[in-house]
């Protein structure tokens, strides 16, 4: 059974509409993906709204993936001809980063719209671009509800829009590991055990068994008896992933296929 089927907020639809519309008059789209899985993060559809608009990849959240693979994509996109940049949005200098990337590409005046899948620092990258918390974020998807223009002075005109996720997607192990879309609590043991093949050289098409239970023996996760607890040791394991606790990790590499497997 489909634990997401349905999670598809009205907002996310007339997003679609907003992109379709605003596009012929925007300098370009920044669209934010996860660096640690960055074309499986990408929103395929989207490059069909916004037509000829220019688009600027930002890997966001750069601190948590592997430097070494994150450069490799830097150079894939640059073969592919796109124009890509780097950079965790929470760190200070983030916006300096990417204002440089956009003034070095674009001439101003900048009218540029920030999209993307939920809960992968959209609105706090734009924050950083902005100077001031003017945009609501938090740890869930669906934070933004609706476009929202933020006009500064020397021409910065930033368009925020709620995140665009299809159904299809939300399926994918993937996600629910990065936190871009919810799960349901019975789905944590599953997802804990991919989330830790991860973490071996193997790689997650190796089946893992039950390993990520030993995870949660050396934390002391035990329940009465001493029996090891298993739905607190996955949900550490999960938010660990997220978090960065076991090193810089990414989910794919250049070359690899980016089809929606768990």
């Amino acid at each position: 059974m489909d634990k997401t089927r349905g999670w598809y907020p009205g907002h996310m639809v007339a997003t679609q509409k907003t992109i379709r519309e605003l596009a012929p008059y925007l300098t370009a789209f920044v669209e934010v993906v996860d660096a640690r899985a960055p074309e499986a993060t990408r929103h395929r559809p989207l490059d069909g709204w916004i037509g000829r608009t220019p688009k600027v990849v930002v890997l966001n959240k750069a601190d948590l993936a592997d430097p070494r693979v994150t450069q490799a994509w830097l150079g894939w996109y640059r073969a592919q001809g796109m124009v890509a940049v780097a950079l965790n949005a929470e760190a200070n200098g983030a916006d300096g980063v990417l204002r440089k990337r956009l003034s070095a590409q674009f001439a101003s005046p900048f009218r540029l719209a920030v999209v993307g899948l939920p809960n992968l620092g959209k609105s706090t990258l734009l924050n950083r671009m902005v100077g001031t918390r003017r945009v609501a974020t938090g740890a869930r998807p669906g934070i933004t509800r609706g476009p929202q223009w933020i006009r500064l002075p020397g021409g910065w005109e930033w368009l925020d829009l709620p995140g665009v996720v299809t159904p299809a997607k939300s399926r994918d192990a993937r996600f629910k590991i990065l936190g871009v879309v919810p799960y349901q609590a019975d789905e944590s043991e599953d997802l804990a055990a991919i989330a830790w093949a991860f973490l071996h050289p193997q790689g997650p098409d190796v089946a893992s068994g039950e390993e990520w239970l030993d995870y949660g023996r050396l934390r002391g996760f035990l329940s009465t008896g001493g029996a090891i607890d298993r739905q607190r040791t996955a949900e550490a394991i999960l938010a660990g992933f997220r978090k960065g606790t076991f090193g810089r990790l990414s989910l794919e590499r250049p070359g690899t296929a980016h089809d929606e497997k768990p």
